[in-house]
């Protein structure tokens, strides 16, 4: 752990955005075994004797820090050995950092005695294998790119104390590990262009020779769809510069972290590229196989399987390739599959207690984690408890309820203070989110400075899963012995009273606009008891509904479930033709909505999280 007298550090009192600086101390080895103890804002990476050793911080919050504990000691020789240490400072705030003041604490041991620690006027310098200071977004989730040069550094600087809070604790989940590295494969010498082979999460590797100083861009992506990689999409930038002097030079870039399936490079004259692929680095768990019958079946498990594995880093992603992204409602698909998928669970545990401490001053929830002020979407903080509750029935922990229950009584006893004289809760105003997929009626303009439509309404899905997930809180509620009492009853009736069509057996979806009536909507209906036999042939019949995208469709099948388990073949059926589409298609991960990558202006992403979800129907068919 960290010794009690390290310090938080940087080289200046005043960073730059996008600011790499680097610490490397000398120390003796004739022991049996080092330990290097580390926690940076908001990266770090590691070399000892000039190998790498480490990298990946896990992101915390201000007040709620984690450090790593690597054992270096294969990396050490007897006698003099150096360790080399490299920080990034961000300096603004996305959906996977809060912006908390450039720092590092760390401290090193030999055979648990302490050898050195981070102190005022430690030696650091900037980093000049990295270029300092540019502010070039990846994306507006992911934050700044890093390029990277051949350069030099010299610590000479003496740090000064940065305040910063010594509330760190060890890194709650495995590091990701990393796999064989795969060799781009030339597909278009003429345009640089190079194939992965399938859907990959990693790190760049690439070897340039170069005949004259020179910089290369390198871009990554998941379609080729326009002549080469589409790496510019509606102002994202998947690119890495790198500049080098005449000579020959092998980079790998550890501070970004890549997606996609193809490379291509822009090249200068005299540059040419010796080799270039990407280091997949997977976290680590053990699958738990599953045989069937169908060989389409089994394609479609594997690759749920290949995509919940995609999607896992230091928490879970939504897509590792546009966001990188911890939510709500994607990491929930993506637990109840992994408790069937792999082995271990404190994975899940450790996302819902990063998830836990991301609570605004209303109660609800942030929108990503770690991140701060962003549009809160209040259908999201309903099901956080939904997420525990399933985490508890799949594990038998209830010891996740000291550290979730607190922030899942907020959530509730907001809502519960929202309902109104009709016993029905109202749309939120911004800076609230109202969103449930990507679907007609079912997601409302992001609020931004740039304005915001307030539609004075009621909607179905909010009303619904505030009943489906109180429901279980109250069961933890019982379990913790807490108290939360509200009449769901009298939400249920209200419910029927507002939204039901008698005339077909449907459920409206908003009372602003009567004519949207979706599958999504009836489904969360028929989950709290609501509905009928109409209800059920319509979502499963009736094509004037609005279909189900593939991340709500757990509801619609265990509403259809739930209603008659001969529901089971429609499921079965409606899998395959929608996870076979993909296949057909190329989908070596499955896809954010079916149309693939000319969804969202042509960001669409082809690996989400959230898809892998046939996986769990697959363990349920088969049991």
């Amino acid at each position: 752990m960290l010794n009690k007298n390290a310090k938080w550090i940087w080289i200046n009192n005043n960073p730059s955005d996008n600011e790499y600086a680097v610490f490397e101390q000398k120390f003796e080895f004739l022991g049996k075994r080092v330990i290097f103890t580390v926690c940076a804002e908001i990266d770090y990476v590691l070399y000892v004797n000039g190998k790498q050793a480490a990298f990946g911080q896990f992101a915390g919050y201000p007040q709620h820090k984690y450090y790593d504990e690597l054992d270096i000691t294969d990396l050490c020789i007897k006698g003099e050995n150096v360790f080399t240490l490299t920080v990034r400072y961000e300096g603004i705030n996305s959906h996977i950092h809060i912006a908390d003041g450039a720092g590092v604490i760390y401290s090193l041991d030999i055979d648990e005695k302490n050898i050195l620690y981070s102190h005022e006027g430690t030696l650091g310098g900037y980093d000049n294998r990295y270029v300092q200071h540019i502010t070039r977004k990846i994306t507006g989730q992911i934050g700044y790119a890093t390029d990277m040069r051949i350069g030099e550094y010299v610590c000479d600087i003496p740090c000064v104390e940065v305040e910063k809070s010594y509330n760190i604790k060890p890194r709650p989940v495995k590091k990701t590990l990393a796999q064989a590295f795969v060799k781009g494969k030339p597909i278009d010498k003429v345009k640089n262009l190079y194939d992965i082979g399938r859907e990959t999460a990693g790190y760049l590797y690439i070897k340039f020779k170069a005949e004259k100083a020179s910089t290369a861009k390198i871009v990554y992506g998941q379609h080729i769809v326009d002549g080469g990689v589409r790496y510019l999409v509606g102002g994202r930038d998947f690119s890495i510069n790198f500049e080098m002097p005449e000579g020959t030079y092998e980079f790998t870039n550890y501070f970004t972290r890549i997606s996609g399936r193809y490379l291509q490079a822009f090249l200068p004259e005299g540059v040419k590229i010796e080799k270039i692929g990407i280091i997949p680095y997977i976290y680590p768990v053990t699958e738990t196989p599953l045989k069937l019958d169908n060989n389409l079946d089994q394609k479609i498990y594997d690759t749920c399987v290949r995509t919940l594995r995609l999607c896992m880093n230091m928490h879970y992603e939504d897509t590792p390739w546009r966001e990188q992204a911890l939510y709500v409602l994607d990491s929930r698909n993506q637990m109840l599959c992994g408790y069937y998928a792999f082995q271990e669970t404190e994975f899940q545990r450790a996302n819902l207690e990063l998830i836990a401490k991301g609570t605004k001053a209303d109660g609800f929830l942030e929108l990503t984690y770690p991140a701060k002020d962003g549009p809160a979407i209040p259908f999201f903080s309903v099901m956080y408890p939904v997420e525990v509750y399933e985490y508890i029935k799949h594990t038998g922990d209830k010891s996740i309820l000291d550290t979730t229950m607190p922030t899942m009584l907020k959530i509730m006893q907001s809502f519960k203070d929202r309902i109104e004289k009709n016993n029905l809760i109202r749309q939120f105003d911004a800076p609230y989110w109202n969103f449930y997929e990507w679907a007609d009626g079912s997601v409302d303009k992001i609020p931004t400075q740039n304005g915001y439509e307030y539609k004075d309404c009621f909607h179905l899905i909010l009303n619904c899963a505030f009943v489906y997930s109180g429901k279980m809180f109250q069961e933890m509620c019982n379990m913790a012995g807490v108290e939360f009492d509200c009449d769901f009853e009298s939400i249920k009736a209200a419910i029927v009273n507002e939204f039901f069509d008698d005339s077909d057996g449907n459920f409206i979806l908003r009372t602003d606009d009567r004519s949207f009536k979706s599958q999504l909507g009836n489904s969360f209906a028929l989950l709290i008891g609501l509905g009928d036999e109409r209800t059920v042939k319509a979502i499963k019949e009736d094509n004037s509904l609005i279909e189900t995208s593939l991340s709500m469709l757990i509801y619609k099948y265990d509403a259809l479930l739930e209603f008659d388990e001969g529901n089971k073949e429609f499921i079965l059926n409606e899998i395959r033709e929608l996870y076979g589409y993909m296949l057909e298609n190329g989908a070596t991960s499955f896809w954010e909505t079916i149309k693939g990558e000319a969804d969202f202006g042509n960001a669409g992403s082809l690996c989400h999280g959230w898809s892998a979800l046939p996986l769990y129907y697959y363990h349920l068919f088969n049991k």
